[in-house]
């Protein structure tokens, strides 16, 4: 459905995700000619040719998020401060993605703050556009003007997706104009090939969103993985002090070659996202006119198909007896064509075809370069195995808090930074 040359197209569901109603941005855009255009001028500035302090960026949030916990939250034998990991992973990702995008972090990890109300406001905010995109009736009502204008966000809010709006306006509005600011960031990329002024805008607060909530969720869920397995945890501290001792990883925190290879970390995150996707909605397309056949069954034309990835990802015959069981050693030990048609698989996560998710190369950056640092340096356990989290599944993504954390450094690994 989503291969380059599909007769298939996007459906309404799509324009659900559309926080300005005058400008689509790359994700909600119908059009097809159009998405091709966006992304074709978007696609560069996720490489590190066009973007070559992508990398460094994400090794000093990493860098920032190693001062907070040091300063704030390390407990020991004596002394006992609990971290709310699910906060603080958050505050990392937004970090990460503003100072990828524009050159600069918003700022959570210093300040140790929800800056502006912005995480509680957008985890009230974001069921709300996958209520819209779930039933279509909901999104043409909002945007009859007597609604919008009352209850769409907009960029003077000191809160929430708003305020981040109002932070994408001001940060585009500095490359434009008589003294404008030109850089070599995700920003820059955009404007470099062809992006306006207010299409710039839009597609920046979507890159703030969608690069922080779906990259939060698998930083959790790995981490809430490896700790709740112990002889997975071990596994994990094994390889990545080989591979210390060995001079093949960098302290405090490795680059994105040395984290390539730590090939049991890389199962284990494959795993995570197998068995808890950061977004499982259906993502519906629209049947070509003519109609289409599968499984020896005809399917009109005009008709929403979706894609059940938590089905596709549990599925027995790929995965095996025990696919709603977390091992990370079936990654490893499978055959080379089972391997190949279960990555195939997963990495539906990120989209395929002409709809693959652009950031996917930088959000596999970011969960290998902070887990690998944080279980090497870290001794880490859940404040209350029994109540490990509050996780709500809200129509087609998950909101996760309250996953509390005793971090202790570990012996003879932990150092200053």
């Amino acid at each position: 459905m989503s291969a380059v040359r599909s007769r298939y197209s996007k459906s309404d569901f799509y324009s659900g995700t559309q926080f300005d109603f005058e400008c689509n941005h790359v994700f909600s855009e119908l059009d097809e000619n159009r998405h091709a255009v966006l992304k074709r001028k978007l696609a560069p500035g996720y490489s590190r040719r066009e973007n070559p302090f992508l990398e460094q960026s994400v090794r000093d949030r990493t860098l920032d998020l190693l001062r907070l916990i040091d300063g704030s939250y390390l407990s020991s034998a004596w002394s006992f401060k609990r971290v709310d990991f699910a906060q603080v992973a958050q505050f990392y990702t937004l970090d990460v993605i503003s100072d990828v995008a524009f050159g600069a972090a918003l700022g959570f990890l210093q300040r140790n703050e929800d800056i502006n109300s912005y995480c509680r406001v957008s985890e009230k905010a974001i069921p709300i556009f996958e209520w819209a995109a779930i039933l279509p009736s909901l999104n043409r009502l909002a945007r009859l003007p007597v609604l919008r204008d009352s209850i769409m966000p907009k960029p003077d809010d000191v809160t929430g997706l708003g305020m981040l709006m109002g932070f994408s306006k001001r940060v585009v509005a500095k490359r434009f104009g008589q003294d404008k600011e030109s850089k070599k960031d995700m920003l820059g990329s955009f404007l470099r090939h062809g992006l306006s002024q207010r299409e710039a805008e839009t597609e920046a607060t979507f890159q703030l969103l969608a690069g922080s909530d779906t990259t939060v969720t698998a930083l959790r869920t790995t981490t809430f993985y490896i700790l709740t397995n112990p002889h997975v945890h071990a596994k994990v501290r094994q390889e990545l002090d080989d591979a210390v001792a060995a001079g093949r990883l960098t302290r405090p925190v490795a680059s994105d070659s040395e984290c390539s290879d730590l090939p049991y970390l890389a199962a284990c995150i494959r795993e995570s996202l197998r068995l808890w996707a950061p977004s499982f909605a259906l993502v519906q397309k629209i049947t070509p006119p003519e109609g289409d056949w599968f499984d020896g069954k005809y399917i009109p034309g005009s008709t929403r198909i979706g894609t059940c990835t938590y089905g596709l990802f549990h599925n027995k015959k790929l995965f095996g007896e025990d696919a709603e069981t977390y091992r990370p050693e079936r990654w490893l030990k499978a055959s080379e064509e089972v391997i190949t048609q279960m990555k195939r698989t997963t990495d539906l996560i990120f989209g395929s075809g002409r709809y693959q998710c652009l950031g996917k190369s930088l959000a596999l950056l970011e969960l290998h370069m902070v887990l690998s640092t944080l279980f090497y340096r870290y001794d880490m356990s859940l404040v209350d195995p029994i109540r490990p989290w509050k996780a709500v599944a809200a129509n087609g993504v998950w909101l996760q808090k309250e996953m509390f954390l005793r971090i202790e450094p570990r012996v003879g690994k932990w150092e200053a930074c």
